[in-house]
């Protein structure tokens, strides 16, 4: 069987090399990725998959199922670009991947005569807006026995380390004045916003290594001749565990506070959108996708903080059902940054290509095996269960 699901993904690689780079050209940024979304759902319709549009009442989020009973297996696709640099992080290929193994399980008929549900589940909006979050919030994921997805990157893996992150407003409010004629009678919010920039330079040497704070200033007065009256900046705060998280974003607080002193004016600190826990890797789940991997060729490398690690609103279907986001190289390993233009062309290159393809087969075989062997669903929906009580 495993063969036959091996050939369908080959007998259909250009097209979905193709699907690939027309999503790559369409460079549609969060909540935006109707052309993107449509041809993935097309894609499927046409391998015969029912799809059903608009989950938790997101224009871009469908989801496309075949099958009957359970399990419920759910491959995750992301199609959304970066502004400016595209597709510098390679979603393109994200949904392409999940979209083919979905299709490539069905072709394979090894649903036929068994219970057994393949679901593909596209999600917008993972670069900015968190549409994971939303869609779990409205119970999208509930019912999966495993959900799984894969992104490119420069190693192979089953396995992740991601940072959990909550990104936040921070606002100060002050009084306007001609900055020639009368400063004395301002109250100068861009003062207030760099006292706490360095406040949050500060504060840095008095954190773990594996947190990170960063941001940027998205108003910083409108005109040099005028005391800015107010400044407002994004902040990110990242953090193995949400709980380091919210201990951060306590300090941080407290260091816009006491810049608003200083400056005389008054601070206010918000949410800019929904927090997205750590990943919680299914140990299961990604041993057998490292296993498959090796069937198809690919060499697989294990993750560590030395290569990088960011943050991915998939965390929060981890904590709700047995899940993993796992990588495939699509650089031939060199070092190359995700949201970078050199990594846009990565995933518009012939090897990434390629690769995307391996990637397609070891995520369709790792859907198979959870159809195929009870005992390993049993030991992931175990290792869960156990994982749980941590959360």
């Amino acid at each position: 069987m495993k063969d036959k699901i091996v050939a369908a993904i080959d007998a259909h690689a250009n097209d979905l090399k193709d699907l690939a780079r027309a999503i790559f050209s369409y460079e549609e940024t969060a909540f935006q990725e109707k052309r993107s979304s449509k041809a993935l759902a097309d894609y499927l319709r046409r391998a015969g998959f029912e799809v059903e549009w608009g989950p938790a009442g997101l224009e871009t989020a469908f989801v496309a199922k075949f099958g009957r009973g359970r399990p419920h297996i759910g491959l995750m696709g992301e199609y959304d670009a970066l502004p400016e640099v595209g597709h510098a992080c390679g979603h393109n290929m994200i949904g392409t991947i999940s979209a083919g193994a979905a299709a490539a399980v069905k072709a394979s008929g090894c649903l036929e005569g068994r219970e057994g549900t393949i679901l593909f589940l596209g999600c917008p909006a993972e670069e900015h807006g968190g549409g994971k979050v939303l869609l779990a919030e409205a119970g999208v994921f509930d019912g999966l026995d495993a959900a799984m997805i894969v992104h490119p990157t420069s190693i192979s893996t089953g396995y992740d380390i991601s940072f959990a992150i909550k990104r936040l407003y921070v606002e100060f409010f002050g009084r306007a004045a001609h900055a020639a004629a009368a400063p004395h009678k301002g109250i100068n919010a861009l003062d207030a916003m760099i006292a706490f920039f360095n406040g949050v330079a500060l504060m840095r040497q008095q954190t773990t290594e594996r947190t990170r704070i960063h941001g940027i200033i998205l108003n910083g007065g409108q005109s040099f001749n005028t005391i800015p009256d107010y400044t407002k900046a994004e902040m990110g705060i990242r953090a193995l565990r949400m709980e380091e998280v919210l201990e951060l974003e306590e300090r941080l607080a407290a260091v816009a506070e006491g810049a608003a002193r200083a400056a005389g004016c008054t601070a206010k600190v918000t949410q800019a959108e929904a927090p997205q826990p750590e990943v919680y890797v299914n140990v299961p789940l990604a041993r057998t996708l490292d296993a498959n991997y090796a069937l198809v060729g690919e060499r697989t490398t294990m993750r560590t903080y030395g290569q990088g690690v960011g943050s991915t609103d998939v965390g929060i279907v981890t904590q709700k059902v047995p899940g993993i986001q796992g990588y495939i190289d699509i650089t031939d390993g060199a070092p190359v940054p995700t949201h970078s233009r050199e990594f846009a062309a990565a995933a518009n290159s012939d090897y990434g290509y390629d690769a995307m393809i391996r990637a397609t087969k070891a995520l369709a075989l790792t859907a198979f095996d959870l159809f195929a062997d009870p005992v390993l669903l049993d030991e992931v929906r175990q290792y869960f269960r156990e994982r749980r009580r941590d959360f």
